[in-house]
């Protein structure tokens, strides 16, 4: 370690990173073509010094530029100690460069995932047509569907069968790397059987990102939205869902996930098996969870906490079956659903009407205007329609 240290302790080599000037930056050219064994020294050493002054994560930050102040104090103190005082010192500088390569890890760690959730942001851009749901391969091919739901499945031979009837051929070269991504619009819904077998159903306005071949020591795929997942059992690939604020880690099992962006709430909701939560990168005092069939897990995105209770998870999951049931619900929840199920709007005369409570259930399959006329008499309210796709309770 003392090959790093005594950059660390040269304080006209922390100058140099964290303020070069021309004389600084040809002193230590000149050193590093005379000291060709200790480049490789010198730039790792460079690197840590340098992320110190901008590490990108507000917790991290703050423990590093702490230490990394006290080293500098005690280097300007150095020549005045006492042998007494420098011998505590040589303790103090091993425990905080112990330190400095932790916040280092952590700091890679976070950047490596925020490069991929930037990667996830990028690929989402694509535009697509809302009026079908879209099947983006790895080579940037585009399958629309314009069916009210739709079915793909990949198969073992490489080809993607969709609505039973059309066949789709997988890009040549297929690994984990190789992303596709379905993307299904509001007033549509779809159900996707993924290259391990594994089924997941979305829900309106939702996306799925995932790879053309599961490789490696887990299963990964990415979702905003909600999605219903059917996970095919593989013990030494665990199945990971990615949403923008937890990672869910399954084994096999069948689950619930709602992620949207517009939602405050991010549900879990387990119906067999069992599942682990836990908060993407590091974070410093964060808390996993597992959960047990029946159990709902509720994260606020505000709060960053996680409520975990017992439900019937009937009330939550049944939309992928065509229908929906809501019991004791505010009205506002159930509205935004049947909003995103039928791509329309629904308003209220008195936004108050929004926290009312209200039971019963709703058969999806029946025509749009059928199901409305059932959720407003449910609610005991009664339903304009104003236009196309705006309507006003009141």
């Amino acid at each position: 370690m003392d090959k790093f240290l005594k950059y660390y302790e040269d304080q006209n080599f922390v100058r140099w990173v964290l303020n070069p000037t021309k004389d600084l930056d040809e002193y230590w050219n000149d050193y590093i073509k005379k000291h060709e064994d200790e480049q490789e020294q010198i730039r790792v050493a460079h690197m840590i010094v340098s992320h110190l002054q901008s590490t990108p994560t507000p917790n991290v930050s703050k423990v590093s530029k702490e230490v990394f102040t006290s080293i500098l104090k005690e280097l300007d103190n150095k020549g005045k100690k006492s042998k007494k005082k420098i011998i505590l010192f040589s303790y103090f500088r091993y425990a905080a460069v112990g330190i400095l390569f932790f916040v280092l890890g952590v700091a890679i760690n976070q950047y490596l995932n925020k490069e991929k959730n930037n990667g996830l942001q990028q690929s989402l851009q694509v535009s697509n047509n809302p009026a079908y749901s879209t099947l983006i391969l790895s080579d940037g091919s585009n399958v629309q569907i314009p069916d009210k739901k739709s079915e793909i499945e990949y198969k073992s031979n490489g080809q993607i069968v969709i609505n039973k009837k059309d066949t789709v051929r997988s890009p040549g070269i297929t690994t984990d790397q190789n992303l596709n991504e379905l993307f299904v619009p509001y007033g549509k819904n779809a159900s996707i059987k993924l290259p391990d077998g594994t089924l997941a159903h979305l829900n309106a306005g939702s996306r799925l990102i995932y790879p053309s071949k599961f490789q490696g020591s887990q299963r990964t795929v990415s979702l905003i939205g909600e999605g219903y997942f059917e996970v095919v059992h593989n013990s030494e690939m665990p199945f990971i869902v990615k949403t923008e604020e937890l990672n869910i880690e399954v084994l096999g099992t069948k689950f619930d996930l709602s992620a949207y962006p517009t939602d405050k709430i991010v549900e879990t909701i387990l119906v067999e098996g069992k599942v682990k939560i836990s908060k993407p990168g590091f974070h410093l005092g964060s808390k996993d969870y597992v959960l047990e069939p029946n159990q709902r897990a509720a994260f606020n995105v505000d709060t960053k906490e996680t409520d975990i209770s017992n439900v019937d998870v009937e009330n939550y999951v049944s939309w992928h079956e065509g229908y929906m049931i809501f019991e004791t619900q505010e009205l506002n929840r159930v509205i935004k659903k049947i909003e995103r199920y039928y791509n329309i709007r629904i308003g209220l005369v008195d936004p108050t009407l929004g926290f009312l409570r209200i039971t019963g259930k709703l058969e999806l399959k029946e025509d749009k205007e059928t199901v409305l006329n059932i959720f407003a008499k449910a609610a005991s309210l009664d339903l304009v329609h104003t236009n196309e796709t705006e309507y006003v309770l009141k």
